[in-house]
């Protein structure tokens, strides 16, 4: 520049250097110039970038001067107070400080200021005439020479952090409650079991992995004779008569996390010995390991004592049942001897009678008056009927003494057998007879028959103004089949249901239905016979439905 300036004067030669020293100063100078620009663009951007950290930052920022006056504020405590900026800049600090935070700053502001130490601690601010808690540190910012040149208040927000605290004590003060009420109910609960288990009549017992006592109940200490503090420790095996048994038991439980009526026999201090029936189980930790075995044994002395007393009473029920058997086949015998008695020595005598008062009647009637006739039919009837009960005794009699042979037996063939034999009365009755899912089982085929025919003859005989039906019917309901006869008679009267099948029971005279009174009875022998039971519901005029059940 200083060339172009002086380019075209005539400066003498011994000029020249002095010209050429002063271009190389003035270039010098230019770079002088240059490095203080950058050097001021850099303070510039330096001053723009601690402007931005300041004045953008979430922090709130306080710059204070003397006498605590407000020089600068960023955004942050602008929306913090509440308050425009230009209505911070010379407001005393103080001024937004609560009243019950005040002595604490001042005390800081003097302590920072002397020491030229930084300084930390909680105040409650002021805005809106509500208090805002805060964290703020105070920093001393010193001057070029070291003096005092200002203070940087930094306050952070901890209203929500205050807020969490509350809520945080109380929620430990809840804890603590419940901690204290869990910890009563727990107590409750302990002494509660403890009761329980001191009170049991049963001896328990708690043992650990080694095999050793860790606790037992006032039972066990009578049962052994020995006190809680002198089990505690010992072998539990050593208190029973064979311990390899009782170690046996406790590895089984181990194994299957179970033992049930385990049999030992628990031998007393003082020699005694008491039969019980162990049963155990593991007990674990709070992480689920198992620790040991709890184990309660029942006394079954008792027990014991009642099977002696059984097993005396079976033999001795043996031997009745022998005695009674022995007796029961005597009685047999003779009543198959009577049976024999009663179909030739009693019914001949009665044969005797009928026949010579016919005869007398026949040779004599033209002697004989009215009255005369009518005796000797009622005689002649009489007799017949004594012998028509002594037949049905007889049969009867061969039910009871019959032996049973069982066989598979078709229902359905028993029943057309039955209709077979029934022929001629179920033709004179117009009767219908129908079946209906009939089974095949095991029973003695001829009873059946039997039992069939008498019921539905039974049903024919005290039929109603119509004519007779009779279905039967079966279904299977457990081990047994359960069948129904129902017809359409004269029904029974409900206060003579209990009676009908005692042997000789007539509902009806004679001159209104014939027969003996002892059908229905051989039907109930027969019935329990095969392990069943037979029943009647019914009413008069609408029919009667015998029910019975017969073991599979």
């Amino acid at each position: 520049m200083l060339n172009q300036k002086i380019k075209g004067l005539n400066i003498p030669d011994d000029t020249s250097e002095l010209i050429h020293e002063l271009q190389v100063h003035q270039i010098e100078l230019e770079m002088q110039n240059d490095e203080l620009r950058k050097s001021q663009l850099k303070v510039q951007t330096s001053q723009d970038k601690y402007f931005e950290l300041y004045n953008f930052a979430p922090t709130s920022y306080f710059t204070l001067g003397e006498n605590e006056l407000i020089k600068d504020v960023n955004l942050a405590a602008v929306t913090l107070l509440g308050v425009e900026k230009t209505n911070l800049i010379n407001t005393a600090f103080i001024s937004f400080i609560a009243p019950e935070s005040r002595h604490k700053f001042f005390k800081l502001i003097k302590s920072v200021k002397d020491n030229k130490d930084r300084q930390k601690c909680e105040l409650n601010l002021v805005k809106n005439k509500k208090p805002i808690p805060v964290i703020a540190g105070i920093n001393y910012l010193p001057d070029e020479i070291g003096g005092f040149k200002s203070l940087l208040i930094t306050v952070a927000d901890i209203t929500d952090i205050k807020k969490a605290e509350i809520k945080l004590k109380e929620t430990l003060e809840n804890l603590e409650d419940q901690v204290k009420e869990r910890t009563k109910e727990l107590l409750l609960a302990n002494n509660y079991n403890r009761n329980l288990i001191e009170t049991s009549l049963d001896p328990l017992v708690t043992i650990g992995q080694d095999g050793t006592i860790t606790d037992v109940n006032v039972a066990t200490e009578k049962v052994t004779g020995y006190r809680r503090e002198e089990l505690i420790g010992t072998d539990f095996a050593d208190y029973f008569t064979n311990p390899q048994d009782a170690k046996d038991g406790y590895q089984q439980v181990f194994q299957k996390g179970v033992v049930k009526d385990y049999p030992l026999d628990i031998k007393n201090k003082d020699g005694s010995l008491t039969p019980v029936l162990y049963n155990a189980s593991v007990y674990k930790d709070e992480i689920g390991e198992v620790i040991g075995v709890f184990a309660a044994a029942r006394d079954i002395t008792e027990q014991k004592k009642a099977e002696k007393k059984l097993m005396e009473y079976w033999e001795s029920l043996e031997e009745q049942v022998k005695q009674r058997t022995e007796e029961l086949a005597k009685s047999n015998a003779d009543l198959k001897e009577f049976a024999y008695i009663a179909s030739h020595d009693l019914r001949e005598p009665l044969r005797m009678i009928t026949i010579f008062l016919q005869l007398l009647e026949r040779r004599y009637g033209d002697q004989l008056d009215d009255d005369a006739h009518e005796f000797i039919g009622f005689a002649v009837d009489g007799a017949k009927r004594l012998d028509k009960m002594i037949m049905d005794l007889l049969e009867y009699s061969s039910v009871v003494n019959q032996e049973l042979i069982f066989n598979d037996t078709n229902l359905e063939e028993v029943l057309n057998e039955v209709i077979l034999n029934l022929n001629v009365v179920i033709n004179e009755n117009n009767a219908i007879i129908t079946y209906e899912n009939l089974p095949v089982m095991r029973a003695d085929e001829n009873l059946m028959i039997l039992l069939f025919q008498n019921l539905i003859s039974n049903s024919i005989k005290y039929r109603s103004n119509k004519n007779p039906e009779i279905i039967v019917s079966a279904f299977k309901e457990g081990d047994h089949h359960v069948f129904h006869v129902k017809d359409n008679g004269i029904g029974i009267d409900p206060k003579q249901l209990d009676h009908i099948f005692t042997i000789f029971k007539r509902l009806h005279t004679h001159n209104e239905y014939e027969g003996s009174g002892i059908g229905l009875s051989i039907v109930h022998r027969i019935v329990h016979q095969h392990g069943g039971e037979i029943w009647v519901e019914s009413e008069p005029e609408k029919g009667s439905t015998f029910k019975f059940t017969i073991k599979n």
